[in-house]
């Protein structure tokens, strides 16, 4: 047992540096090692998934998915479901998605599409802060026809919905103070197929979703993004890159970073790091003619807020950006990739 969780270790490090057939190979012998314990299988399909091999990882999560051990059931079926998402699968996808909150009893009074009759209705953000900003235009129909809506989000953004979302909503709460047992709620990625289950509708929005503060004067800087989140180790590695990547074919313009943290490359480009307000970080937005980024918050925001994004993706991207339909209907009007 000791021999597996090492491999499985090694497996896990192997994978947040990128070295993905290093990692198979490590995450292969945890799971010879130690075949009752299936959790290293949904570490494996995701670095069978990172290399584009579909049915491997599939079969991977499907045999995660006899575990005992509900935790692992529950991140097998998470990942199941983001597979088959990106596969265009949706029916089976948010089947599978839906399963990650499997055996909690706030499920019991999830909202599943009844009538609300003026009850408030809590739409609770269950994954990162870039999908909030994102997935909000899915409070729109909502809003539209008369319901109460709570957002509850990372405590860094409420001051942001609550000022510059660009429809209202009654109230913008932090998510660690959602009472889940009692009225009604539902996880923000819940949402998304009781209303939209192919997200045909969601990827065509083109009403903008944030109000910009006016420039002192004509935008002509080029905002940069070129990491994601650090503390996601499992990620981080898959969806950044080098500040250079993205001034390819740039004229020399006056740059902006729109970047947390990465204090080298900001001392090496002589550029002033960002202070980490999301509000502020919209008025750093709103001085850009244009905007590259990474596969990251940022990329929503400027996005949501009508400039110009020009995205990076790694070599697998989320489910998000895969084009179902052949030509590409990328949820921003002002979005194409690098």
């Amino acid at each position: 047992m000791e021999a597996a969780a090492q491999a499985n270790a090694k497996g896990l490090e192997a994978f947040a540096a990128g070295q993905l057939e290093a990692s198979e190979q490590w995450l292969r012998k945890a799971y010879r090692l130690w075949p009752e314990e299936r959790g290293s299988l949904v570490n494996l399909g995701l670095a069978l998934m990172q290399q584009r091999r579909v049915a491997l990882a599939e079969r991977c999560y499907r045999l995660a998915l006899l575990s005992s051990d509900l935790r692992v059931k529950r991140s097998a079926s998470k990942n199941l479901g983001f597979l088959k998402l990106w596969c265009g699968e949706f029916e089976e996808g948010w089947h599978w998605h839906g399963q990650r909150f499997q055996g909690e009893t706030f499920l019991n009074n999830q909202w599943k599409g009844e009538p609300l009759n003026g009850r408030p209705l809590v739409i609770w953000n269950d994954v990162g802060m870039g999908d909030a900003f994102q997935f909000v235009r899915y409070t729109l129909p909502l809003v539209e026809r008369g319901e109460r809506l709570i957002f509850a989000v990372d405590a860094s953004q409420i001051e942001i919905f609550q000022k510059h979302l660009c429809w209202p909503l009654e109230a913008v709460i932090d998510r660690r103070k959602v009472d889940r047992e009692n009225g009604v709620h539902i996880p923000l990625m819940s949402l998304i197929p009781l209303l939209d289950q192919d997200t045909a509708w969601g990827r065509r929005f083109a009403k903008p979703t944030w109000r910009l503060a006016k420039p002192a004067q004509l935008a002509t800087a080029l905002g940069l993004c070129w990491a994601s989140n650090p503390t996601d180790r499992s990620m981080h590695c898959y969806k950044s890159t080098s500040p250079e990547i993205l001034l390819q074919g740039m004229p020399a313009i006056p740059l902006i970073s729109l970047q947390s943290h990465e204090e080298e490359n900001h001392k090496r480009l002589g550029l002033k790091a960002p202070n980490m307000n999301w509000v502020e970080t919209l008025q750093l937005i709103s001085g850009c003619s244009r905007v590259h980024s990474v596969d990251t918050a940022v990329a929503h925001l400027a996005a949501g807020a009508g400039i110009p994004v020009g995205l990076w993706l790694g070599n697998c991207q989320d489910w998000r950006w895969s084009k179902f339909d052949g030509n590409g209907a990328w949820w921003y009007p002002s979005l194409i990739t690098l």
